[in-house]
C-alpha cells in the first residue's frame, strides 16, 4: 500500500492509518461536522455516511454525533433513532441484503436536549449493555434482553460517549460511576483524567466518542492521542489486550460522537 498520500498534515510519529484493518470496509457512520475525519475514513476504504442535526437542531452538537442516532448491538443487529429519515432511509438502502437486522425506537425526539437525547447512547462491552436504562428507549432494552445482554446500570446518561471500548471485556473511561460499575461486572476498566477532549466551547468531550475499535486489534482516535496526559496509561492497557492505538489526525481529540462502523 501506498503510504505517500496518508502523510498530509501527519509527523512520521504516526503510522499508516489503515494497514491494521483486517476485515473488508463496507460503511462508516459519523458526524458530518468533522470533514478531516471523515476523509481520514474515505482513505481507509469506508463509504461515509454522515450524520447531520436531528430535526436541524444546529444549536447542540451532539444532534449530529453518530452515538446518540444509531447503535450497533452486535454483527447482526442495529437499531435506528427514529426521525431522521434521511439518515434512516440511506443505512436501511446500504444494508439492504446484508446480515443485519434493522430495529428502530419506539418513538423520536422532540427537543434533542438531555435526557431524551441518549436514548441510544449505550456502551455494548461483549454480552454487557451499560448505560442509565432509566432513559433507555424501552424496545432496543427489549432487543437487548432478548438477546441475552447483562446490563449495568450507570448514573451517566452518556454512557457509549464516556466509554472507549478496547475489547469484550475491557473499557477506557473518564466517569466515575461507569468506572465503578464496570469493575463491580467484573470489566476490566482504565480510570483516566477528565477532560483534554473538545467537544465545544461549554463543554469538554468523551474518550469514547473520540475513539473506536477500527477492528478487533487497532483503537482508533479522532486526533493526536500521543498529546493526551494518559497517553502512556491507554497505550499500555490497550497492548495488553494485543490493541495498538492509531491517530486519525493530528488534530487535537475531538469528541465526534464516535464511529459506527459497519463491515462486509
Amino acid at each position: 500500500m501506498n503510504t505517500d498520500k496518508y502523510n498530509d498534515k501527519l509527523t512520521n510519529k504516526y503510522i499508516n492509518k489503515c494497514e491494521s484493518i483486517s476485515q473488508s470496509p463496507k460503511l462508516a457512520v459519523v458526524s458530518g461536522a468533522f470533514p478531516e475525519v471523515m476523509k481520514a475514513l474515505n482513505e481507509c476504504g469506508f463509504d461515509v455516511i454522515p450524520v447531520y442535526p436531528y430535526g436541524n437542531n444546529t444549536k447542540n452538537p451532539e444532534a449530529s454525533h453518530a452515538d446518540m442516532q444509531v447503535l450497533r448491538i452486535d454483527e447482526r443487529k442495529i437499531v435506528l433513532l427514529k426521525g431522521n429519515d434521511e439518515l434512516n432511509s440511506r443505512l436501511t438502502d446500504k444494508l439492504k441484503n446484508t446480515r443485519y437486522n434493522i430495529f428502530y425506537t419506539g418513538s423520536g425526539i422532540t427537543e434533542f436536549v438531555y435526557p431524551d437525547c441518549v436514548k441510544l447512547n449505550i456502551a455494548v462491552v461483549g454480552k454487557n449493555a451499560i448505560g442509565n436504562f432509566k432513559y433507555a428507549d424501552s424496545l432496543t432494552v427489549d432487543v437487548l434482553k432478548n438477546s441475552g445482554y447483562n446490563f449495568i446500570d450507570v448514573k451517566q446518561g452518556y454512557a457509549k460517549c464516556s466509554s472507549a471500548v478496547v475489547g469484550d471485556n475491557a473499557i477506557i473511561t473518564s466517569d466515575i460511576s461507569v468506572f465503578k460499575s464496570a469493575v463491580k461486572n467484573g470489566i476490566d476498566c482504565l480510570k483516566i483524567s477528565e477532560g483534554h477532549i473538545e467537544l465545544c466551547e461549554r463543554y469538554e468531550g468523551f474518550i469514547g466518542g473520540a475513539s473506536f475499535l477500527m477492528d478487533r486489534s487497532a483503537l482508533a482516535f479522532t486526533g493526536d492521542v500521543t498529546a493526551h496526559p494518559d497517553y502512556m496509561n491507554i497505550k499500555s492497557f490497550c497492548l495488553n489486550y494485543g490493541v495498538r492505538l492509531l491517530s486519525l489526525t493530528a488534530s487535537r481529540l475531538c469528541d465526534v460522537g464516535g464511529v459506527i462502523l459497519f463491515y462486509e
